[in-house]
């Protein structure tokens, strides 16, 4: 058994129901004609890099199933008559290919995948905390400051004016000061 790859482009304007329904048409071909199916994947709308039947985007979709020659022409000839298939291109993936197999590898590799997102995600919000975190420690540092200073200066204020009251009732006369000339 080979493996195939079909990509193909849906139109954009079919809505979803008709391009699950698509979607499923063309997997029923595959199973059809002998052929097994390892793995569908919606890439979802794109835009392409030029228009195709007078349309600007699509929505692309891979097949990856095992079968023989047969199998893969005859997805391909549903695909050619189809009015909601922009384009198509199948490519042989592999010459010899164990169905089964290939779905447990891709599923590990989603998994793989999975917990590698995961990882990165946690890493991502640990950095993101020790972030917040120095900086809740740089503004209280500032705060900090900030009080200090602004204690010194009230002191240093308290001193003048203390120094300033002082000298003034020197020469007042309520101080007891003989000034009388």
């Amino acid at each position: 058994m080979r493996r195939y790859e079909t990509i193909f482009i849906l139109r954009p304007d079919l809505g979803e129901p008709a391009q699950k329904e698509a979607i499923k048409r063309f997997e029923g071909f595959i199973a059809s004609s002998g052929g097994d199916l390892i793995d569908t994947d919606e890439w979802g709308f794109r835009e392409l890099a030029y228009r195709i039947k007078g349309e600007q985007r699509g929505f692309y979709v891979r097949l990856d199933y095992g079968g023989s020659g047969a199998t893969m022409n005859e997805v391909e000839r549903n695909l050619k008559l189809s009015d909601n298939i922009l384009r198509y291109i199948s490519v042989l993936a592999s010459e010899d290919v164990d169905p089964a197999a290939a779905r447990a590898e891709l599923e590990a590799h989603r998994r793989r995948a999975a917990e590698a997102r995961a990882a990165a995600e946690a890493a991502r919000a640990a950095a993101e905390a020790a972030r917040a975190a120095a900086e809740a420690a740089r503004a209280a540092a500032a705060a900090e400051r900030a009080h200090r200073e602004e204690q010194s200066e009230a002191a240093a204020t308290a001193e003048t004016e203390g120094t300033d009251v002082t000298e003034g009732a020197d020469d007042s006369p309520e101080s007891g000061s003989d000034n009388t000339d």
